[in-house]
């Protein structure tokens, strides 16, 4: 039955093609309604904020170990493929597995304004050991700064969640995958995420060690974090 489906929705697409370039909307949903190119998505944070993580939070410290997997799955588990990175030498790196685009390097606070950390000579300018500069952002900060970032031909960057952070991490030293965890990225500063809990707790994502993932702090607490920008591709 669904093959009869699908070849009645084609033979009428193409009887409508042949009607003339008006029919291209009415086409387009047809294909969207087969299962067609319309129809793909990208991974992610699943369940909508705030989160219920099933167990008992506190502000300002790390998920257990024992917990990180109930956590993940709370969010609805985690639906990346493992990622397939390709560092671009430009300060962005693909992800032809889940079809990202993210900026490589974090950013740092100066005087109030927030800047990325320039990519050159193959790796980021950023500070190594970080300064206060480097962890001196808050989430509305984070947010803002992806949503107006127009770089390497992009202008759809958005912070990413925590599902989407989780795909960058390792389970062993540097603890981020390919070009996050070898050069002077995420590994030493930790990421914001939009995930928020049922107990107003915000998500940072860790990638410090193997067992510190998931960082719960409050939206309005003193700037703690970095952050990277992802775009979909």
């Amino acid at each position: 039955m669904k093959h009869l489906s699908a070849i009645l929705l084609f033979s009428i697409i193409a009887i409508l093609n042949c009607a003339g370039p008006k029919q291209d909307d009415l086409s387009g949903l047809l294909l969207l309604l087969a299962g067609g190119p319309g129809n793909s998505s990208h991974c992610g944070q699943t369940v909508a904020n705030p989160v219920d993580a099933g167990f008992t939070l506190t502000t300002n410290t790390y998920i257990s170990n024992a917990n990180n997997s109930a956590f993940v799955t709370a969010m609805g588990g985690n639906n990346c493929e493992s990622a397939a990175l390709v560092d671009n030498d430009n300060g962005t790196v693909t992800d032809t597995a889940n079809h990202f685009l993210w900026t490589l390097c974090t950013s740092y606070n100066s005087s109030g304004t927030i800047s990325k950390y320039n990519y050159a000579t193959g790796d980021c300018a950023a500070n190594d050991p970080p300064t206060t500069d480097d962890i001196n952002i808050t989430l509305a900060q984070a947010e803002a700064f992806c949503n107006s970032l127009t770089f390497a031909g992009h202008s759809d960057w958005v912070l990413p969640d925590a599902i989407q952070l989780f795909s960058l991490y390792s389970p062993t030293t540097p603890f981020a995958l390919g070009s996050f965890g070898s050069k002077k990225s995420v590994t030493k500063v930790g990421a914001w995420s939009t995930t928020q809990t049922t107990s107003s707790h915000t998500i940072v994502h860790s990638y410090g060690n193997s067992t510190q993932r998931f960082f719960t702090t409050t939206a309005s607490t003193a700037p703690i974090a970095s952050f990277i920008c992802v775009a979909k591709i």
